[in-house]
C-alpha cells in the first residue's frame, strides 16, 4: 500500500519544491525571518524517513528535505501541502514526521506547513503531545508567498 500524503503529487508547489530545492533556504529565511548563521543549502530527501503506520494505513509527509550548513550539521524539514484543514493530521500526523525524520536521518528535524492565506492561523497553532508537557509549533508560509519567492528567485 502506498503511503498517504497530504497534497496531490502534481500540485504546483510541491513540483517548484523538487525543481528547486533551495527555495526552502529562501523561504525559512525570507518568508519567516531565520537569520542563518552561515550559508545553507537544501537538498531532497527520502520522504519515506517520514512514514509511519497507524490504524491500517501508512501515512508520510510530502517532501523532506536536509539543510547541510557549511561547516555545521545537518537539520531536517519535513513539508506538508494540505488541500485543506485536517485537524488530526495537524494534533498527530505533523509531529510524528517531524519527530520520525529526526530520528530516523539523526539530528534536529521540524515541519513546515504550506497552505492558503486563509489556513495560516490554524496550522500555526501549537499542539500539545502528551499532557502538554511536550509541544509542537509548525513553521507556517503561504502557497502564494512560496510561489512568488520562486519567480523572484
Amino acid at each position: 500500500m502506498a503511503p498517504r500524503v497530504c497534497a496531490s503529487p502534481v500540485d504546483p508547489v510541491l513540483e517548484l519544491l523538487q525543481r528547486r530545492p533551495e527555495l526552502v533556504v529562501h523561504a525559512l529565511h525570507r518568508l519567516l525571518g531565520w537569520e542563518l548563521e552561515q550559508p545553507a543549502r537544501a537538498e531532497l530527501v527520502d520522504v519515506g524517513d517520514t512514514q509511519l503506520h497507524a490504524h491500517g494505513h501508512e501515512w508520510a509527509a510530502d517532501l523532506a528535505f536536509a539543510l547541510h550548513r557549511i561547516g555545521g550539521p545537518s537539520t531536517w524539514l519535513a513539508v506538508v501541502v494540505p488541500p485543506a484543514r485536517e485537524e488530526q493530521a495537524r494534533a498527530y500526523l505533523w509531529p510524528c514526521y517531524a519527530a520520525l525524520l529526526g530520528l530516523r536521518r539523526g539530528g534536529p528535524a521540524g515541519l513546515l506547513a504550506i497552505v492558503g492565506d486563509e489556513d495560516v492561523a490554524w496550522a500555526r497553532q501549537t499542539v500539545a503531545c502528551g499532557f502538554g508537557a511536550l509541544t509542537f509549533t509548525p513553521l507556517v508560509v503561504t502557497r502564494a508567498a512560496l510561489l512568488a519567492l520562486g519567480e523572484d528567485a
